[in-house]
């Protein structure tokens, strides 16, 4: 059930990101690492750090408890599964947070082109990036119409779901090479 829980803190982009994460053994790397900080697209480093900013602050808000004070370990059953539920209810809110903080979502809630080509820059191999980048646009551009943060923030799905599938293309990602339950 922890693991549970902590796969569904990860927003969507980094647990597909962790797809190719399949290849390696082990829940940490011999470095210390966990697996999913040593990703590659078609064979080349993801440089995961973008993919974690904003994630702390993000958990705070949306869920109003600080990441670090959960426990799943002392946490009853019956608050593993309201936690667990909580989680299922807001992970599209959770990830539209995430985005504002990573700036390729501003403050509004609109799709802001010029910091995503920085956020892919600054995660991607130079091979992929004018790919990614013009995916990511189409996305918005198809989907952004339908942004809001309404019945919890429902409006980004597609948009979300079109960034992921282009992920999983691009980098040449195996559905199913990722397991939730491998965090």
């Amino acid at each position: 059930m922890y693991k549970l829980a902590i796969a569904l803190s990860v927003a969507v982009l980094v647990l597909v990101v962790g797809a190719s994460a399949g290849k390696m053994e082990g829940k940490k790397m011999k470095d210390g690492h966990h697996k999913h900080h040593n990703l590659t697209c078609k064979g080349e480093a993801i440089n995961m750090k973008g993919a974690f900013v904003g994630k702390k602050e993000c958990h705070d808000e949306i869920f109003g408890t600080s990441a670090t004070t959960i426990n799943p370990k002392t946490m009853t059953e019956e608050a593993k599964k309201e936690m667990i539920q909580k989680w299922k209810d807001n992970a599209l809110c959770m990830e539209v947070c995430v985005m504002k903080k990573q700036k390729t979502l501003n403050a509004d809630g609109t799709y802001n082109a010029a910091e995503a080509e920085k956020w892919v820059k600054e995660m991607f191999p130079t091979s992929v990036q004018s790919a990614l980048k013009k995916a990511f646009d189409d996305c918005a551009s198809t989907n952004g119409k339908s942004f809001s943060l309404d019945n919890k923030c429902a409006g980004y799905k597609a948009f979300r779901d079109c960034k992921v599938k282009a992920i999983m293309e691009i980098c040449e990602f195996k559905k199913g090479q990722f397991n939730p339950e491998d965090n």
